[in-house]
């Protein structure tokens, strides 16, 4: 339970989460809230890579402590960082997945995992849905958990005109998640921004 944002900027990305870990009973009851520990968030970086997960923990998890992604080659842009994404990227994610066990074993004819993933690689920003499939938004705007909804509508009613800085990226990633933990009962405080340069 979560609330992941991302702004893409010209030259770079900016990456946003809250920190609230919500326990759900079979009913999809709320029996109890946690906040993660300092230095402990639902975004990782990894080499030139920023990793986000909403859905399952353990998705976060093993971004964080198992995943090793590829190398992302030297000077790779637009179609062919796609390419890499497409044939590189998401066939290591899913190795990495399925020999850790998190996977749906009763469909083995379709590569599932229970969790919606952005990535963010050299400043771009992909989305990474249940079945691997993956998306870029052409409004550079993104969000992805409970507090979705929520936080994409203020980032697209608050984001200024023209290109944006870093600053006003972060400050309008925190705004939205703000907003969203007022409506949204999975989403909390504190919040936590990183900054990807797009080298």
């Amino acid at each position: 339970m979560t609330t992941i944002v991302a702004v893409q900027g010209k030259n770079f990305s900016v990456v946003s989460t809250d920190s609230r870990i919500a326990d759900v009973d079979s009913e999809g009851n709320i029996f109890q809230v946690s906040t993660l520990r300092e230095g402990a968030s639902k975004v990782s970086q990894n080499g030139k890579y920023l990793f986000g997960a909403a859905g399952d923990l353990r998705a976060i998890n093993l971004l964080n402590h198992a995943f090793k992604p590829p190398v992302v080659p030297s000077n790779v842009r637009g179609k062919n960082l796609d390419n890499f994404f497409t044939n590189k990227f998401i066939p290591s994610l899913r190795r990495c997945f399925e020999m850790n066990g998190y996977s749906t074993p009763d469909r083995p004819q379709t590569a599932e995992h229970g969790s919606v993933i952005m990535v963010s690689v050299i400043g771009n920003i992909y989305i990474v849905d249940h079945d691997y499939s993956w998306f870029s938004d052409s409004s550079g705007l993104y969000a992805i958990g409970t507090g979705a909804a929520y936080a994409l509508g203020v980032l697209h009613a608050l984001k200024p005109e023209g290109e944006i800085t870093i600053d006003q990226a972060k400050e309008l990633s925190v705004t939205a998640l703000t907003m969203a933990s007022k409506f949204d009962p999975y989403t909390g405080p504190p919040y936590n921004s990183f900054v990807q340069p797009r080298k």
